[in-house]
């Protein structure tokens, strides 16, 4: 609230109205979902060309104007909404929490191990960069991806359950791929990013909406 506080949208704003609408029509819809009746849905719309959107395990729902800009209609937005608040209800704000404590507490052994071996400082600093990079991308971003593909079928469960038209959901991503290639933005191996690319989102929503229609 810190962050955003002088970017947020009035509640009088027609924005906010929709989202908070959209908010509380998908959280009705699921209450009988463990964890969305027992929670305060409260909505922040924040004014930033930002395509982003976030939950916070509290019920904090932050959604940024560049979404709003970049959805085409309600049920690519009942969907966003229904992933992100899928991300608050599976607790995977604690679960990635719990994996980075394990994991430096592994590489605090591992580190402990090569200062041992060979007590020298430049070796200890080379070897906190490697177990920190291996870190990465062989644990944080798989995680990461594997936590997102979750909740995007939560999420679409959600939204189903909202009578949205989940076909949307696949839509969504198929424009934001071609959006990028319109503005000519460099296509990144998936592994490199916390999320699933594009086109293989479109693909794996593609797959489960015959199982939630």
């Amino acid at each position: 609230m810190e962050e955003f506080k002088n970017d947020l949208l009035p509640e009088r704003d027609p924005r906010y109205l929709t989202v908070k609408e959209m908010v509380y029509h998908l959280t009705q819809c699921n209450r009988d979902v463990p964890g969305i009746s027992e929670t305060n849905w409260v909505v922040h719309v924040v004014d930033s060309p930002a395509v982003n959107a976030f939950v916070l395990p509290n019920g904090q729902v932050f959604i940024f104007t560049g979404l709003l800009n970049s959805v085409t209609d309600v049920h690519q937005l009942s969907f966003l909404l229904g992933h992100e608040i899928a991300h608050a209800v599976l607790g995977h704000a604690a679960e990635k929490a719990s994996l980075v404590h394990l994991l430096d507490f592994l590489g605090m052994i591992f580190l402990t191990m090569i200062w041992a071996i060979c007590p020298r400082d430049s070796l200890a600093v080379l070897g906190q960069w490697i177990q920190s990079k291996l870190q990465e991308y062989m644990f944080d971003r798989p995680y990461s991806r594997t936590l997102e593909a979750e909740a995007d079928k939560v999420g679409l469960q959600l939204a189903a359950k909202a009578c949205a038209d989940v076909r949307a959901s696949s839509v969504f991503w198929q424009q934001m791929e071609f959006s990028e290639s319109l503005h000519g933005y460099p296509k990144l191996p998936e592994w490199l990013s916390t999320h699933p690319s594009h086109g293989n989102r479109a693909e794996y929503l593609d797959r489960l909406i015959p199982q939630v229609s």
